[in-house]
């Protein structure tokens, strides 16, 4: 998986730098020969393509006419193989292994034309685009992609998942029982009940907690911390959470990303768009 991410979803920061050093007349000859190219391979082959403005060719192998659009802040799920014109294989997805490549779309750095391929497909459809160079990597080269090059993208939308849809597969598949859903999206569970103080603003609340990501799971943080109620001194989610709880409680809280990390995400561990779950425990409040 690390070779894929490190071919497509950081290839749009290669393209800005190699656009860059394209002169304006070095950018007109590379798209005249793009085209050229691209136009000896679609009549070598056959081929019944569509032309979008960009100067990308594609063809729906695949329709789901009831499948949905992708929107931003979807985790998309994609099967790919990406070639040179020349039937070169680059990089692919592991289908063996079922292992597509899974990201927020519209939060991480992808090359123009596949952001713009994805665009083009419903979950559940298949198509084969031929992205210009200037849509990819421009004059950036690597071991296995020359500069200037077209490629060919077989590309299979598995699944987009909203952050709702996300939620409620986690909801589902973990049988957790909610106790309330705000008009905010968290999805409280409280699983231990006492007598204890009701958390409010201006306390001063204990708390020890483990987050994980909705999508698959993963922890991102564990630890025990003070929380200031009342002066947004953790994401809103989180606070909201709390507010509900009496001191010696537990809780599930599920949250999407417009309270929690929005499309920036923090750190490495949580990407954007990313909904999430801690599990918290009021241990005291003064």
């Amino acid at each position: 998986m690390k070779k894929i991410a490190l071919l497509l979803i950081l290839g749009v920061s290669l393209f800005g730098v190699s656009c860059s050093k394209f002169l304006e007349n070095d950018i007109d000859q590379t798209a005249k020969k793009d085209e050229q190219d691209i136009l000896d391979y679609i009549s070598k082959n056959n081929l019944q393509m569509i032309k979008t403005q960009t100067g990308l060719r594609y063809v729906i192998t695949r329709n789901n006419i009831n499948g949905r659009d992708v929107q931003i802040g979807d985790e998309v799920s994609l099967h790919y193989v990406v070639s040179l014109l020349s039937g070169i294989r680059v990089d692919s997805t592991s289908r063996l292994k079922n292992e597509p490549l899974k990201f927020p779309y519209g939060g991480l750095s992808i090359i123009q034309g596949l952001a713009e391929a994805i665009s083009l497909l419903k979950d559940g459809e298949k198509g084969t685009f031929i992205i210009p160079s200037i849509l990819a990597f421009g004059t950036q080269s690597s071991a296995n992609i020359p500069a200037n090059s077209v490629l060919k993208v077989d590309l299979e939308a598995v699944k987009y998942r909203s952050e709702e849809q996300q939620m409620d597969d986690y909801i589902k598949a973990t049988k957790l029982p909610i106790t309330e859903t705000t008009a905010s999206g968290l999805r409280f569970i409280r699983t231990v009940t006492t007598n204890g103080t009701q958390l409010k603003a201006g306390l001063l609340a204990t708390v020890k907690y483990t987050g994980y990501l909705v999508s698959n799971g993963s922890q991102f943080d564990t630890g025990q911390l003070d929380v200031a109620l009342g002066d947004g001194a953790v994401v809103k989610g989180f606070e909201e959470g709390l507010l509900k709880m009496k001191v010696g409680e537990k809780a599930t809280l599920v949250f999407p990303s417009a309270i929690g990390y929005s499309k920036n995400g923090s750190g490495s561990k949580i990407p954007p768009y990313a909904p999430l779950i801690f599990n918290v425990e009021v241990v005291s409040a003064k």
